[in-house]
């Protein structure tokens, strides 16, 4: 184991007040009759809502990531099953943008890609206590009986620092519970961060019957680390965003990345049918506008981005990129992202 580091419309070109609640930008003639007649009384399409999401959703997520590495920084490199090229920043968060701890990654990761909320969370394990905390989904208790889609933290009994942290993906008759744990089973004999992450991957473990209660130290658990359950979290649904990625990039795209900025989160979607990327930035509980970026660019061609004050979301940026690498990223209250070159299949 490890110690780890402490209503968009489509109205004409763009209407930004049905889409941010932003001022008008540009509107056609024809466009600004509908949009007249629609504060006349007309009666607005219905938004759809994101499906809620489920622990069973993040667990299948979780699990469908058994064998994955790091991501391309790894010494057997893998993308993830959203073809991502890395888990949020385990390739490029350490020091000098370089491989980092990364089990935190995974399990914010899994649950961003659920739809549940990852504000707060960062790539250390203790922020998911913390998350807990904040949530009222903590559970300390020794009589609680932990479900899926649950991070499970880990402390120690060396010292009172959370060192790792697991998402449940199965809870057994028997009593045993099946966990996914990023970053797991690296080489041993490393004695830096990043050779223990290029060397680590997302490994299961079935903590046994009689040894998943908070307090205990499950001999399925590395013992020389002294590992001891310390909490288990429940995630909560993410804001009250409207929109969805696919329902800002339209119809036939397809989310294959994505990234955590804090109160937003970044979107890479990809349509098969037309061959273009578009990314957008949407915001995790959306109370008023907000500084937002959303950033596409094609290795070796053209680039385009979307800055300005919103309330829901950032974008749709789209360019085509078939068989060509792209780098995507966006920004949230000052705090920016941008990818590697990657996804250029």
């Amino acid at each position: 184991m490890h110690l780890d580091r402490l209503v968009r419309s489509r109205l004409g070109r763009r209407i930004s007040v049905l889409r941010r609640g932003s001022l008008v930008r540009r509107i056609p003639v024809w466009t600004a009759l509908v949009l007249m007649a629609a504060l006349l009384g007309a009666a607005a399409p219905a938004t759809a809502s994101a499906a809620t999401p489920t622990g069973s959703a993040a667990a299948a997520l979780a699990t469908a990531n058994v064998g994955k590495t790091a991501g391309s920084c790894a010494n057997t490199p893998t993308t993830n099953s959203l073809g991502g090229t890395q888990f949020e920043t385990s390739c490029s968060g350490g020091g000098s943008g370089g491989p980092e701890y990364w089990c935190a990654d995974f399990a914010m990761w899994v649950w961003a890609n659920s739809g549940f909320s990852t504000v707060g969370l960062d790539a250390g394990a203790v922020s998911f206590q913390t998350y807990g905390q904040r949530n009222g989904t903590q559970h300390t208790a020794t009589s609680y009986l932990p479900q899926v889609g649950d991070a499970v933290e880990y402390g120690s009994t060396k010292d009172s620092a959370i060192h790792h942290v697991g998402i449940v993906t199965a809870v057994h008759a028997d009593g045993s519970v099946t966990t996914a744990n990023g970053d797991w089973n690296g080489d041993p004999s490393t004695t830096t961060m990043a050779a223990w992450a290029v060397s680590s991957s997302v490994v299961s473990v079935t903590l046994p019957a009689g040894q998943t209660a908070v307090g205990s130290e499950p001999s399925t658990v590395d013992p020389a680390d002294g590992y001891v359950i310390a909490g288990y979290t429940t995630p909560v649904a993410a804001g009250s965003n409207p929109y969805t990625p696919s329902q800002v990039c339209g119809t036939g795209f397809n989310v294959v990345d994505s990234h955590n900025l804090g109160g937003a989160q970044v979107y890479l979607l990809y349509s098969s049918t037309t061959g273009q990327n578009c990314v957008t930035t949407l915001v995790t509980n959306p109370t008023t506008q907000a500084a937002l970026n959303a950033t596409l660019a094609v290795q070796g061609g053209a680039s385009a981005k979307d800055p300005g004050n919103y309330t829901y979301y950032a974008g749709p940026v789209k360019l085509a990129a078939p068989g060509v690498c792209v780098q995507w990223g966006g920004s949230y209250q000052g705090v920016s992202w941008t990818s590697p070159w990657s996804h250029c299949g």
